[in-house]
């Protein structure tokens, strides 16, 4: 009796077992279901995941609601995440000059961040057209705001406003000289106040002395080293100097 209940327990089982076709049809619909879910959940984030704002971070001078909209940044409103055009929006955003782009990133859901780089003013240029602002890579910025009057005030260099770039030989290789000394000697950049360059020689005013210093045209940084020794010099002096020529080896104080 017993074997008997035995073997009509174990067809039983046997029956209601599901056969290798059953569990493939099972499985095929487990993964058609889970792959819908997951096909929908992709559609609904690539519809919400959209450009709805933008931050520029970066900026010391410039305001970034202004480069906004002047690169016109509101065309990509609404634009898919996943279809940002960031060389547009790099190219766009440097043809102002001063401005660097040095990365652009998303922020899911809707963030679009760029980050950017300032140009430093190297000196201010008068030119018969107009004074402009030559940054530190040799840039001519032509704003009609000047950002920055605290650095050397430079006349008589040849440029052609019309480029994006400083190109005359000799601009260059001043713009080069001054370069170096803000950015190794900047205590002694900080002391230029104005050079004009129209002769065969440089004439500079040093920034807080009554003096006028005769240097050669084509100055190199250490001249400018010994020159601010020698001014140093001339701050504990009872008489005062108007003139210092330092075209040669030694320097004649008058």
């Amino acid at each position: 009796m017993k074997d008997f209940k035995d073997n009509k327990l174990r067809k039983k089982l046997k029956k209601n077992k599901l056969s290798d076709k059953q569990k493939n049809i099972i499985k095929k619909i487990i993964i058609f279901f889970v792959s819908a879910v997951i096909i929908l959940f992709l559609v609904v984030i690539i519809n919400k995941a959209r450009i709805l704002r933008v931050e520029i971070r970066g900026l010391e001078i410039l305001n970034a609601i202004d480069i906004m909209e002047e690169a016109g940044l509101s065309k990509y409103n609404n634009v898919s995440i996943f279809n940002v055009p960031k060389k547009e929006i790099k190219s766009d955003i440097e043809n102002n000059h001063r401005l660097q782009v040095e990365s652009i990133k998303i922020s899911f859901p809707d963030l679009l961040i760029i980050n950017v780089i300032e140009r430093g003013t190297l000196f201010l240029l008068e030119s018969s057209s107009g004074i402009y602002e030559i940054t530190d890579d040799g840039y001519i910025l032509k704003d009609n705001i000047i950002h920055n009057y605290d650095v050397p005030y430079i006349t008589g260099l040849s440029i052609n406003p019309t480029n994006k770039i400083v190109e005359n030989d000799y601009s260059k290789y001043l713009s080069s000289v001054i370069y170096d000394l803000k950015t190794n000697h900047n205590e002694i950049y900080n002391l230029i106040s104005e050079i004009n360059a129209y002769g065969d020689d440089l004439i500079l005013y040093p920034r807080g002395y009554q003096v006028q210093v005769i240097l050669e045209k084509y100055v190199k940084t250490d001249k400018f080293v010994d020159l601010a020794a020698i001014l140093k010099t001339l701050q504990n002096q009872d008489n005062q100097t108007h003139r210092i020529d330092f075209r040669f080896k030694e320097a004649i104080v008058n």
